[in-house]
C-alpha cells in the first residue's frame, strides 16, 4: 500500500475506508516529534544511527518511502502536527519518547491541534500514559496487552486480560484479534472500557472480532478488512463502527 508512518500510508488507509490511523511518534534531538516507528533510522528510511540523536533538519531531508518501492522515492518522515491535520480521521498515538518535557510536548502538539477528542494515546510504557491522564483527565489511553500463549487456555487468557484491564486506570483495551471472545469484551464492557481487537491478520481475524463485538478494530490491510466486512450482517450483539487500518501506519476503529 504505502511505507510505514507516511503522510502516504495515512492518505492510502482513509482513501480505503479507515476512520483512523496508528502511529508511532518520538522526539529528535532538538525536541521535533517525529513519526516514525524504530528507534534508529535505517531500516525505513536513507538514513542511519538513532532518531534522537539526529535533529529536525537532518530528519526532513531523509528519503522514508524508496525501501518501500520506487514510486514512493521522496516520502518524507512527518512531524505529529503535520499528521494531526489529517481531517476526518481518529489517531491512535503510541508514545516512543521518554520524560515529562516529550509528554508536556505530545499533549500540547494535540490539543492546539484541536483532536485531543480523536486521540488514543498508547505506549508500553505504563508509567508514562498514567502520568499523561493526570495531566489530562479527558486524555483517552489505551492498555496493551500480550498475544495468548501456547500454555493458556481460553480461561486462563481471559483472566489474565480482564485482572489486567480491572486494576489498570485506563480507558481502552487491546486484545489481539484472533484470541478475543464475546464473554472478554463483555467483561471489558462492564468495567467501562472500550475493547480494541489489534493486530488483525485476516478475514478471519475480522470475522471473529467482530462477532465478538469490539468497538475497535486494527489491521495491518485496510483492504482485507473491506473484503470481510462486504456483505457482512453483524450479529445481535453489534459493532457501533467497523474501523480499518494498518498497524503503524493505519487503523480500523
Amino acid at each position: 500500500m504505502a511505507p510505514e508512518n507516511t503522510m502516504a500510508a495515512f492518505r492510502a488507509a482513509r482513501d480505503l475506508g479507515a476512520d483512523g490511523v496508528e502511529l508511532d511518534v518520538q522526539p529528535s534531538a532538538d525536541g521535533e516529534l517525529v513519526v516514525i516507528h524504530d528507534v534508529t533510522l535505517d531500516r525505513t528510511t536513507s538514513g542511519s544511527g538513532n532518531v534522537f540523536q539526529a535533529d529536525w533538519t537532518q530528519l526532513r531531508s531523509l528519503d522514508a518511502g524508496s525501501w518501500f518501492s520506487p514510486t514512493h522515492r521522496g516520502e518524507r518522515v512527518p512531524r505529529l502536527g503535520d499528521v494531526l491535520q489529517l481531517e476526518e480521521l481518529r489517531f491512535e498515538v503510541e508514545l516512543k519518547g521518554y520524560g515529562a518535557r516529550f509528554l508536556e510536548n505530545v499533549l500540547r502538539t494535540v490539543i492546539d491541534a484541536g483532536v485531543l477528542g480523536r486521540v488514543e494515546f498508547t505506549s508500553f510504557n505504563v508509567p508514562l500514559l498514567l502520568q499523561l491522564k493526570e495531566l489530562e483527565p479527558s486524555a483517552q489511553i489505551g492498555l496493551f496487552s500480550q498475544p495468548q500463549q501456547a500454555w493458556m487456555d481460553d480461561d486462563a487468557f481471559e483472566h489474565v486480560i480482564v485482572g489486567l484491564a480491572a486494576t489498570s486506570g485506563f480507558d481502552v483495551a487491546h486484545v489481539h484479534a484472533r484470541s478475543i471472545t464475546p464473554s472478554i469484551v463483555d467483561r471489558l464492557h462492564q468495567l467501562g472500557m472500550v475493547a480494541h481487537a489489534n493486530d488483525a491478520i485476516s478475514g478471519r481475524d475480522v470475522q471473529r472480532a467482530i462477532e465478538s463485538g469490539v468497538d475497535r478494530l486494527t489491521i495491518k490491510d485496510p483492504t482485507i478488512a473491506r473484503q470481510a466486512l462486504t456483505g457482512h450482517v453483524a450479529p445481535h450483539r453489534g459493532v457501533s463502527e467497523a474501523s480499518m487500518s494498518s498497524s503503524s501506519g493505519s487503523r480500523c476503529l
